[in-house]
């Protein structure tokens, strides 16, 4: 299956999910009022979860089965299609109980139509509510760089506990040295926002500190997890301007095609991907072996 292919069926779960559920969505809007206000806004969210899914097939195909868990699952913009994608899997989504779209009996339904279980915890500071080595596949997609970093550790540990040896670990954020953050830094600006909660959840924080490939690459090598493959590419043009027709996104869309094209470019993407694998019983942490 092609990634466009992925994407025809990614494109209106998202969709549905911002309409019924979105912290900004206007109660009740119909789905024809909805696609014209929301024009191409859903493209970075629809491109980045159909890139996880992708990267997840090339690495375990169709054979995902077991247990699978996502972090701060949010709408269900990526829980929802890793259901559809990945039907052996059952999935656990956690997310903040804080959410104002949490205890809503549609959001709970939607999660149950998608065989899947909703837990509300505070993944931050309490610990995951799971036995040891339970799940197979755990995604944790653009969620890392609005934790305090006195409880990365925390979190990464309690991720490496319930994921079972070999088990597949999904995960995307920001990326630190992508060039629009060079070009802020130049221009004196900050690519980082101060440790305040978001409007819309107590409990959770906007961006407090973003990552580069390599130093999330040595985090999971710490935890016994290697690199099964990885990707890093832009798509927030959606994100900038005020329509589709303002020159400031079309420059950013000019940059994603010419990105695309050049490879050296790569390494300045928005935002990277990866796969991580645990190491299997044995073969023992990466600088902790005896």
């Amino acid at each position: 299956m092609t990634r466009g292919e992925i994407e025809k069926t990614v494109q209106p779960v998202i969709s549905e999910c911002l309409r019924r559920f979105g912290d900004y969505t206007r109660p009740n809007i119909s789905p024809e009022e909805f696609a014209v206000a929301i024009g191409g806004g859903l493209r970075p969210d629809v491109r980045r979860v159909s890139l996880l899914i992708s990267l997840a097939k090339s690495v375990a195909g169709d054979e995902l089965a077991g247990e699978g868990l996502e972090l701060g699952c949010g709408y269900g913009y990526l829980l929802f299609p890793m259901a559809i994608f990945n039907p052996k899997v059952h999935w656990t989504g956690i997310e903040h109980p804080g959410r104002r779209y949490f205890n809503s009996p549609d959001f709970q339904q939607a999660v149950r139509d998608y065989n899947s279980t909703l837990v509300g915890l505070d993944f931050v500071h309490e610990s995951l509510p799971f036995a040891d080595q339970y799940f197979s596949v755990i995604t944790f997609s653009e969620t890392l760089e609005h934790m305090p970093v006195e409880r990365l550790n925390f979190v990464l540990a309690e991720i490496s506990r319930v994921l079972r040896p070999g088990g597949l670990l999904l995960t995307s954020s920001p990326n630190q040295a992508g060039l629009e953050n060079r070009i802020r830094l130049l221009k004196g600006g900050s690519i980082l926002d101060l440790p305040e909660y978001l409007d819309v959840a107590q409990g959770i924080f906007k961006h407090i500190r973003l990552y580069t490939p390599a130093e999330m690459t040595y985090m999971m090598s710490q935890l016994g997890f290697h690199v099964e493959c990885s990707a890093l590419e832009s798509n927030n043009s959606a994100y900038r301007g005020k329509s589709a027709k303002s020159m400031y996104r079309r420059m950013y869309r000019l940059y994603e095609r010419v990105e695309g094209r050049l490879g050296f470019l790569r390494s300045l993407a928005d935002t990277w991907y990866f796969v991580f694998r645990k190491a299997a019983l044995g073969q023992g942490v990466k600088g902790k072996n005896s």
